[in-house]
């Protein structure tokens, strides 16, 4: 039920509020500390406090309870904060204001990926248990998937409306974009024939001028709308492909962005990516005799994977690599990546990418 609860929320801040709800009771101070850019965290979620010093609080890499959890990705505690000799101290003095006398910290963790720290405070003198920690850690696990869930939920959701803008670009540009092309080509057409009436001529060429002011304007703004942040490009791009694909061939083809976020990569790395993967959509399309694909992207550092899975016949055992393939192998090798192509045990077959992020 706790899971279930947690699940539902589908958004990473309500996710770990309501974690934190689970975690605390009475008057125990509860917090939640994100990774930031520069390898330390942040506290995000704080509730129980009561003089606001722990909020949006810095935590430099290793210090305190709640980095050296982060960094070691295993639960500590400590008994007695401002006794021990296994932590740094350098937030004591917050700890003090808090009224907090020990600390049971448990990290968020998902499949290797680590979406940060979860930590209880009490104010009151004691030990914590067995049963304490196996609490904190359930609670933890189970915020870590539902955290893990709702960032799945949130990128399909920014490369869903990155995709909307795209087609609203490309709308405009086929309707409004050839709209004012032909005003500004019927002006241009009149002004060459009222060259006899010269105040006419001067209204033509002014309407002439704004219609190419407008078309720059369109143009701009048309660039805007197609623009996604570079860490949605790849999504993004990969997506328009899976609706290219199904659009051709009726059959369904779906995108799975796993870990969250893919790393920014240089359009230079994207487009040979983008490019393979179009190569391997078009080779089940002509031979898989498949009735649905999956394209999928993972990052697990060093690499970025992304795979294109099909239910289809499988790999010929005398399959032999096609140009598009050896095209692509080096295309990737170039850039220190590689690719493959198996049979699934479970039917269909799996052509798998790995590029250095």
């Amino acid at each position: 039920m706790q899971y279930a609860e947690l699940v539902a929320a589908l958004d990473r801040g309500e996710v770990l509020r309501r974690a934190l709800a689970l975690l605390a009771v009475g008057s125990e101070v509860a917090w939640t500390a994100r990774p930031d850019a520069n390898g330390g965290l942040m506290l995000e979620q704080v509730t129980g406090d009561c003089s606001g010093v722990l909020r949006a609080l810095r935590v430099p890499p290793n210090t305190g309870l709640t980095g050296k959890v982060y960094r070691a990705g295993r639960a500590e505690w400590v008994d007695d904060y401002f006794g021990s000799q296994e932590i740094t101290h350098d937030f004591d003095r917050h700890m003090a204001t808090e009224k907090v006398r020990r600390v049971l910290a448990v990290p968020l963790l998902r499949e290797g990926e680590s979406f940060g720290v979860l930590a209880l405070g009490p104010r009151e003198d004691g030990t914590f248990g067995d049963r304490d920690i196996e609490h904190a850690s359930m609670i933890a696990a189970q915020a870590a998937l539902a955290v893990s869930v709702a960032e799945r939920a949130r990128l399909s959701r920014e490369v869903a409306i990155h995709e909307e803008r795209r087609r609203l670009a490309a709308d405009l540009h086929d309707s409004v974009g050839a709209l004012l092309f032909a005003i500004g080509s019927g002006v241009a057409d009149l002004a060459e024939s009222a060259q006899v009436d010269p105040e006419l001529r001067a209204r033509l060429d002014r309407l002439q001028r704004q219609a190419v002011d407008a078309t720059t304007a369109l143009r701009e703004s048309l660039r805007t709308l197609r623009s996604s942040p570079a860490a949605l490009a790849l999504g993004v791009a990969l997506r328009a492909d899976c609706v290219a694909f199904a659009d051709r061939t009726g059959l369904p083809a779906e995108l799975v962005i796993l870990d969250g976020e893919p790393p920014e990569l240089a359009p230079s790395r994207s487009d040979v990516l983008v490019t393979a993967v179009r190569e391997a959509l078009l080779n089940v399309e002509k031979h898989a005799h498949a009735s649905a694909v999956t394209v999928s992207v993972q990052r697990s550092r060093p690499w970025l994977t992304v795979a294109v899975h099909d239910d289809g016949v499988g790999v010929r055992p005398d399959h032999r690599p096609g140009l598009g393939l050896t095209s692509t192998a080096e295309a990737l090798a170039r850039l220190g990546g590689s690719v493959r192509v198996v049979s699934d045990p479970d039917g269909g077959t799996i052509w798998r990418a790995r590029l250095p992020c």
